[in-house]
Parts: C-alpha cells; sequence; structure tokens
C-alpha cells in the first residue's frame, strides 16, 4: 500500500476513470466544511457542502528538506459570504484541513480520503475588478512558526507591557554574564 493510502483508494486510483473530490475544513469562526463536488459529502459524521464559492486548491509539493510548505485556496469573491467570514472573525492562526477523495460510479465517497495538507491560515486577500472577485487563502503548515521566538525579553519596554513603572530591566542591557536560571 502506497504512502498509507487504504486499499479501496489504491484501486481507485489503479482505474482508468477517476473522479476526484476536495473536502476543505476552515477552523473560522464555528468552523466550514466545503466540498468541490457537485453535490453536499459526508465523511466522518460531517457534511461537506457543495459551493459554487469554492473555486480550487493550488499544487501541494513535498521535499525532503524541513521547509515551510503552503498552498494557496481560491474562492469567488463574488457572493460576500466568504469576505464577510474573514473580515468579521479572527481567521489568523486557524486550522485548516485538506482531505482529497474519490468518487465511485454511484457517486458515492470512496472510504478513507486521505490528509493531503494540514496547515494554519497564514493570510487572506481580496483580488477584485470589474469582471471578478476572487478571494485566496494563504495556508502555512507547522513549520511556519519554527523560527518564531516567543516569551518576554529582558528590557524596559517588554516589561512595562506587564508591569507600568517597573524599572527592573533598565539596566539590563549592561550585564554582560549569562544568567543561568534553575539549577546549573
Amino acid at each position: 500500500m502506497a504512502r498509507g493510502l487504504s486499499t479501496a483508494v489504491n484501486n481507485e486510483l489503479a482505474t482508468d476513470k477517476l473522479n476526484p473530490v476536495t473536502l476543505l475544513y476552515l477552523n473560522v469562526s464555528t468552523g466550514y466544511r466545503f466540498t468541490d463536488h457537485y453535490k453536499d459529502i459526508t465523511y466522518d459524521g460531517n457534511t461537506y457542502s457543495a459551493s459554487s464559492l469554492f473555486l480550487k486548491v493550488s499544487q501541494v509539493s513535498e521535499s525532503s528538506e524541513v521547509e515551510v510548505g503552503n498552498i494557496s485556496l481560491e474562492f469567488s469573491g463574488a457572493d460576500q459570504t466568504i469576505i464577510s467570514l474573514f473580515l468579521s472573525n479572527n481567521y489568523m492562526d486557524r486550522e485548516v484541513e485538506v482531505y482529497k477523495g474519490f468518487m465511485d460510479a454511484n457517486q458515492s465517497l470512496i472510504a478513507n480520503p486521505f490528509l493531503l495538507f494540514k496547515g494554519r491560515i497564514e493570510s487572506f486577500n481580496i483580488d477584485e475588478d470589474l469582471d471578478s472577485s476572487d478571494v485566496q487563502i494563504v495556508v502555512a503548515s507547522h513549520w511556519a512558526d519554527f523560527d518564531k521566538v516567543k516569551g518576554r525579553k529582558t528590557n524596559t519596554n517588554s516589561q512595562q507591557l506587564y508591569f507600568a513603572g517597573d524599572v527592573g530591566f533598565d539596566y539590563a542591557s549592561q550585564t554582560v554574564q549569562d544568567i543561568k536560571w534553575g539549577k546549573a
């Protein structure tokens, strides 16, 4: 079995008539599920709504290097649903899951779609002109925060954010010696 794909999916891939579908979960507000199929699809107890607003998912690439992978999701902005969803909710760093599945000859989902990409929303952009309106959402993999330094700094400005008027770190920059916290 290739890369953990189910036997049913492998058998479908071996046929000459593929009918792929994309299942998309956006964890914005109460969570939204979309599919690019012409009818709603139920998978794992969740209904993915068929929507003309969901246009496409960019190509997913893999690398043997540790790097920040990202994909782009494209929606139609002609209907204000997606635009208002992002403008009226906190969308940054929200989880996104993209599954790829296949439909059989009876238009039923073949068991076990596979997870194509999982990441967090990095940005969104509205591109409008006289003839069209598109919304592009960039989703980055979990490696996006790998180099991010979290925590507080030992300087006056950082200290003032939490304790206004405290001057305990006024001379911290003059300390040349590394301070070992905890047991040495």
